[in-house]
């Protein structure tokens, strides 16, 4: 570096120098420097927390924006009718109280006015949380919506009828419409909108419709009730039919279309009717835990006609009510055949000719005496009376078979000592003789087997009969409090093993007179119509059997079907022991011997045994041969 370099950078340093020294700030410019950069600090510290704070507001608003742009994904049209303040909307006339609700527009509770449970207390068929009734719409943007997620509005109410509104938008909705009968079980359903072409596909013809129930306990035991609950359902102009009431689980689907649908235990129902018919039907039920408040778990899901045109409507009726046959039957009144309702086949009464003995005597019989009546252990009395008057003339020819074999058993006690011993020949010789001796004088063990086997469908219609009527229900009489569940003398709590299970923990008093009064029937049956016979020693252990069956196929059934067979019983010894004063032996002993000399032609079916042991003894006598 030469001389001339470093003097020029010299030089510009002191000019560099000189130029600061001249223009810096006094002591107030600097002070207002300093402080303008303090406020700066200040201003950038707020707007950052303005900004953190702003962050955080809009953090915490996120979720709404993404509910709302989720919701109008998933709900579309209706994503404004899924906000809102659920309400209860009452219905009540002098039979039935209703609870819906405005958020899916259906009912939540029924109340029967008129019936207890079996301890007492308010009878509701279901409460809130039992039942889903929902109908899943099919909208126009593709969507499918649940009304059970949607909120309803309530116009043009009443103590009986109410409107739920579903709102699509300000020009067009969607009806549910109730009105409850006026002192009636049945309530009226209408679906209908307007403008419903803003809602639904143009091309839609069909609306699905789903519905579930939980079937509470109503009466004393879980079991017997249990085997009467189960969903029934009626083919449009066609039979009614019914889901297994056995099986722990059990399902369907029907493609023939259904009139209606029922949901019932043994007692109570709650039936939906369609005016039209239902499609595409899927039915279920689930048998709860034993011994629990409720029965079965019962669904549905089907299809009934809905479309956009202007006007449309689907109407049904709902039935929430007890099962009286005469009042079912009533709703039938007037009505074409093809067009009737057929509800009466809720009250299982059997089928074919012991529904029609119930339908056609029992039922008349008992709703007569019920207008003079109120007791029903004296109505029982009646109709057992009256049904053993009915039948009095089989009765005797029973009694009269009896006497005639009475009469031949020192003669057939003749044959037995004419042909002793066990084996083939001498048995079958035995058979002859008696038979022989039981054509040539008229009589025959089979003709009393005959009158007694046709009384037999007035018992098993009274096994029918008696635990499905609600007539007897919550009924007394003596020590049962209610004639249609079982009369617990004695009882426990603790568990036996197989005896719980079949029997059950308690002892019912009027199986156990059952059970006695039919050792007695027989026996003395037994011992009247003892012809002298081996066979008949075989018997002498049938009372005793058929008493244990009976103690424990009964003793949880209804009181008053025991009731009902424990006299039946009695008044059958008693015409046993009146017929011997009534039919007169000796005139009778006269008869048969009489016949005794009288030709007379063999019956076919006497021909074909006679044949029959010829060969058995033609077959007997060739073995012999070979030996």
């Amino acid at each position: 570096m030469d001389k001339n370099t470093v003097i020029g950078l010299v030089l510009i340093g002191l000019v560099i120098f000189g130029f600061s020294w001249l223009n810096r700030p006094d002591p107030q410019e600097i002070e207002a420097q300093r402080k303008a950069a303090i406020e700066a600090a200040r201003q950038d510290s707020i707007a950052k927390a303005e900004a953190e704070l702003l962050a955080a507001r809009t953090q915490e608003a996120t979720p709404d924006s993404i509910k709302q742009a989720a919701g109008y994904n998933q709900y579309g049209l209706l994503a404004a009718a899924t906000a809102g303040a659920e309400e209860q909307v009452e219905l009540a006339n002098g039979k039935i109280a209703l609870k819906l609700s405005t958020k899916g527009g259906a009912i939540r509770e029924v109340l029967l006015r008129d019936y207890k449970t079996h301890d007492g207390k308010p009878l509701y068929l279901f409460r809130e949380g039992e039942s889903d009734f929902n109908l899943p719409l099919r909208t126009v943007d593709n969507r499918l919506v649940d009304t059970r997620d949607l909120y309803f509005s309530p116009v043009s109410r009443t103590d009986s009828s109410v409107v739920m509104r579903l709102a699509v938008d300000s020009a067009s909705y969607l009806d549910l419409a109730y009105v409850l009968l006026p002192d009636d079980y049945r309530l009226r359903m209408t679906v209908s909108g307007q403008n419903l072409q803003s809602l639904f596909p143009a091309n839609m013809t069909m609306q699905d419709l789903e519905w579930s129930q939980r079937i509470r306990r109503q009466e004393k035991s879980w079991k017997f009730e249990n085997q009467y609950t189960s969903i029934y359902y009626k083919y449009s102009g066609d039979e009614v039919d019914r889901l297994s009431d056995s099986k722990q689980e059990d399902k369907k689907t029907l493609e023939e279309p259904l009139h209606w649908v029922s949901f019932k235990d043994k007692y109570f129902a709650s039936v939906l009717v369609c005016d039209s018919y239902f499609e595409n039907n899927k039915l279920a039920q689930k048998t709860a835990a034993a011994g629990s408040d409720y029965l079965k778990n019962c669904t549905m899901s089907a299809t009934f006609p809905l479309d956009v045109r202007p006007g449309t409507k689907a109407g049904f009726t709902f039935f929430f009510g007890p099962l009286k046959y005469n009042m079912l039957r009533a709703y039938d009144k007037g009505m074409k055949a093809e067009d009737n309702l057929d509800l009466d086949h809720l009250v299982y009464l059997g089928a074919s000719i012991f529904r029609w003995i119930n339908r056609y005597m029992i039922i008349p019989a008992s709703t007569f005496l019920q207008q003079y009546f109120s007791n029903w252990g004296l109505i029982i009395l009646l109709l057992t009376l009256g049904i053993k008057l009915l039948i009095s003339p089989l009765a005797y020819k029973g009694y009269l078979s009896s006497a005639k074999m009475r009469l031949l058993r020192p003669q057939v006690q003749e044959i037995n000592a004419k042909y002793p011993g066990k084996d083939q020949e001498s048995m079958m010789k035995r058979q002859s003789a008696t038979m022989n001796l039981y054509r040539a004088a008229g009589a025959g063990p089979m003709s009393g087997c005959l009158p007694m086997l046709l009384q037999f469908p007035f018992l098993i219609a009274m096994y029918m009969y008696f635990p499905t009527t609600i007539d007897i229900r919550q009924q007394s009489f003596l020590w049962a409090e209610d004639l249609s569940s079982y009369d617990a003398v004695f009882s426990w709590t603790a568990d036996i093993p197989l005896l719980s299970q079949f029997y059950g923990n308690h002892v019912s008093l009027f199986c156990l007179l059952m059970s006695i009064s039919n050792i007695l029937y027989i026996r003395y049956t037994m011992n009247q119509s003892d012809t002298g016979q081996e066979g008949m020693a075989m018997l002498k252990w049938m009372p005793y059997i058929t008493t244990v069956m009976f103690l424990f196929f009964f003793n949880q059934n209804a009181s008053g079907l025991c009731y009902y067979y424990f006299l039946s019983s009695i008044i059958t010894v008693i015409q046993y022991m009146s017929s011997r004063f009534i039919i007169n032996e000796e005139k009778l002993m006269a008869k048969l011997e009489a016949n005794k000399t009288k030709p007379r032609k063999k019956s076919k079916w006497m021909a074909r045994l006679e044949e029959a042991q010829r060969q058995q003894e033609a077959m007997r006598r060739q073995q012999q041969k070979r030996k």
